[in-house]
């Protein structure tokens, strides 16, 4: 029986180069060699308030994107999380094997709710790393290809699936994450010490989105922060621009920094700027076109269909399995 590889994302609007060299594309690089899932994320999206019909159209533009990515509909089974309702079920489950010091420990939890206090934290915030931890276990889930921030909810997860284990038999399988060496977390292109994320604020100068006009992202990429160094040299403390640049280049190319280092040993930046800028255009380029093709809302709806239809079967087996386990059934 083939290896099970899943991942998720929230249809949380326009993705980023950061999500795509993150983790879609180390899933798509994967995806025949495993039995693949991609769900789209939608209950984990209203973990706070969303305007429906914006969240539906996020879900059909988040699918489209991911197919637009190299996702191939007949070798991954994509669906939507909240149609396939074991997954709110064995999240619920899920919550018992949690203590309130684990979550409240969860990186996203504690950078999201500062300075809001106790009383103004969604307890969707609080609590949603057991529905992740759901997410991953219901299909017996080997490996999970996420962002190096990722990490640690696929930590939580070996952690709740152990416990659950000792408590009520073996009875779950443990996933293992993956995370790639090359551009595990591509950072912000003027602020280095953040990674590339959409900005609350507005201003993504930085951040680099994959529907972003080519102009655009050149100018991104042709402005962004380096040093005073002059010299394409791989190294995150010292030079985390150049570094950061280095890692998209090497991502995209598949060439080694050492190789990057040696052609542009002796040469300025502005050379090197404008080889990552073209490199990503072309990307995005190619993304924007096959976006077009699948931008079709009957295509989508009919993927989504057949991909519930197939994920229900493993799903429904895990949580018969985890309720037997657990006296429930």
């Amino acid at each position: 029986m083939n290896r099970v590889m899943l991942t998720g994302v929230r249809p949380s609007g326009n993705l980023t180069l950061g999500n795509y060299l993150g983790a879609i594309k180390n899933f798509v690089d994967r995806q025949e060699s495993y039995k693949s899932y991609i769900f789209i994320a939608d209950l984990h999206a209203v973990t706070s308030y969303k305007e429906p019909n914006f969240l539906k159209e996020s879900v059909y533009n988040c699918i489209a994107m991911y197919l637009a990515c190299g996702v191939d509909e007949n070798k991954t089974i994509i669906f939507k999380q909240s149609d396939v309702l074991e997954h709110g079920t064995f999240g619920f489950i899920m919550t018992f094997q949690t203590k309130m010091g684990e979550l409240s420990r969860m990186t996203q939890f504690k950078a999201k709710s500062q300075g809001c206090g106790k009383e103004g934290v969604d307890t969707g915030l609080f609590v949603y790393p057991t529905l992740m931890v759901a997410d991953i276990l219901l299909y017996n889930t080997d490996i999970v290809p996420v962002g190096k921030d990722q990490q640690q909810h696929v930590e939580l997860t070996r952690d709740l699936a152990e416990r659950f284990n000792k408590r009520y038999g073996n009875t779950l399988n443990m996933p293992d994450v993956y995370v790639d060496v090359i551009g595990n977390k591509i950072l912000n292109l003027q602020n280095p010490a953040e990674k590339m994320n959409k900005s609350d604020d507005g201003n993504n100068k930085g951040t680099i989105f994959l529907m972003d006009d080519l102009n655009v992202a050149r100018k991104k990429i042709m402005s962004s922060v380096t040093d005073n160094y002059n010299k394409v040299h791989f190294d995150e403390d010292l030079q985390p621009g150049i570094s950061n640049l280095m890692s998209i280049l090497a991502k995209i190319t598949g060439e080694t920094f050492e190789s990057i280092e040696k052609r542009y040993e002796g040469k300025g930046y502005g050379d090197f700027k404008k080889e990552v800028a073209d490199v990503v255009c072309s990307l995005l380029e190619n993304i924007q076109e096959r976006f077009k093709k699948y931008n079709n809302k009957e295509l989508l709806d009919k993927i989504l269909f057949n991909g519930a239809n197939d994920a229900r079967i493993d799903a429904s087996e895990t949580l018969n399995r985890v309720r037997k386990s657990m006296g429930l059934n």
